[in-house]
């Protein structure tokens, strides 16, 4: 059985009969009216407060929980609900549907509340999280690799499975040849190649994904620099060894979450940034240290126009 942790989720409330006469059924519709208690699913509810607490990726997997009870015992969570249910980022907003594999399928289908997807699995391909049967981290990052809008988004989920040790790149490339007249699997096999586990976040897959888009040299990544004493972190995102230049993904993350922060405030995280930005600085084989954020990725002339003025050649234009 497949281990990946997480924290407790609210309560789900089930009630059996919707009918007039059920109390419980008529206090939960009144509570849902009153907006202090939420509809998941028919006869599913949840404290409203609760819901509200929790991240798009956690609301995503209650709404897993919930529809489980309504879904065929033959069904297997996959696609981005797997991809949820695995702690895996995405660009972009979550589904507002569970997404299934049914292996006996004919047809897809789609509901209000669910996406049913058809395909064989194998025994291998299908794991069980938190009760529920879903679809093995391979086979989920082959599924997402096919299906997903754009290469930077199968990227970020694939570069965060390979970080995370739940896959290895021959056992996606294995799911995704046991599926040969599959739609997109050249992009997927494309993306799987291009994917490398030494990206530790969705800001860094995305802008290597734009770095290699706008024709910049390869860069060398989690690069370690000896900078002396040992007070900080000495690796950077992304290094250009011919030009010189250190490149860092700076998500808003480090500053305001504090499972990045620790017991320091923001402030006392920036000041530790800027003094090992300085040391990284003085290190003689860099010349340029620059800094983008997800403003520079929302427009890649942003992106362009900061590395060209570090001397970091772009051979693509957009």
């Amino acid at each position: 059985m497949l281990v990946v942790h997480e924290d407790p989720l609210p309560r789900l409330v089930h009630v059996a009969g919707l009918g007039p006469g059920d109390r419980e059924a008529f206090r939960l519709r009144r509570a849902a009216r009153s907006g202090t208690v939420r509809r998941l699913h028919a006869g599913t509810f949840v404290d409203a407060t609760e819901w509200d607490a929790l991240t798009p990726r956690r609301q995503h997997v209650l709404l897993v929980e919930s529809a489980a009870r309504r879904t065929d015992e033959r069904h297997v969570v996959s696609h981005l609900s797997a991809a949820a249910l695995l702690r895996s980022p995405v660009l972009g907003e979550w589904p507002a549907r569970v997404h299934v594999t049914d292996p006996r399928g004919r047809t897809s289908q789609t509901t209000a509340a669910v996406s049913k997807h058809r395909g064989p699995l194998d025994d291998d391909e299908v794991t069980a999280l938190r009760g529920l049967r879903l679809t093995s981290p391979p086979r989920t990052a082959a599924d997402l690799a096919l299906t997903t809008r754009s290469r930077r988004e199968a990227v970020v989920l694939l570069d965060d499975l390979l970080h995370r040790g739940l896959v290895t790149k021959e056992d996606v490339l294995a799911s995704l040849d046991r599926r040969p007249a599959a739609r997109g699997r050249t992009g997927a096999r494309r993306a799987l190649a291009f994917a490398d586990g030494l990206a530790d976040s969705p800001g860094e897959s995305a802008a290597r994904v734009d770095l290699d888009r706008l024709g910049a040299p390869p860069p060398v990544l989690q690069k370690s620099f000896d900078v002396g004493r040992g007070r900080y972190d000495p690796r950077v995102d992304f290094w250009f060894p011919d030009q010189g230049c250190v490149l860092e993904f700076d998500g808003m993350g480090k500053y305001t979450e504090s499972r990045w922060r620790g017991v320091l405030t923001a402030d006392q995280v920036a000041v530790k940034e800027k003094f090992r930005e300085d040391d990284i600085r003085r290190h003689p084989d860099v010349r340029e240290f620059i800094r983008c954020t997800w403003w520079h990725l929302h427009d890649l002339r942003r992106l362009r126009a900061l590395l060209v003025e570090a001397g970091v050649p772009c051979s693509r234009r957009l």
